[in-house]
């Protein structure tokens, strides 16, 4: 009985650690972006909340 000694025909460490290092840049982005539009959420909701407050205000 000899061993299989066949090369297998596996991804290369190099193409996978590519592809790791590209995916990892995008979840970066996406975790960016998702950050900056809750900064943005927050700024329109105070100012919302500002312009309502005036407006109660000029009421009374």
């Amino acid at each position: 009985m000899t061993l299989d000694t066949a090369p297998s025909h596996r991804l290369s460490p190099s193409w996978l650690q590519t592809v790791s290092d590209a995916l990892r840049g995008a979840a970066g982005v996406v975790i960016t972006t998702a950050a900056f539009l809750v900064a943005v959420m927050v700024l329109v909701l105070a100012q919302i909340v500002v312009v309502a407050t005036r407006a109660a205000g000029d009421l009374t």
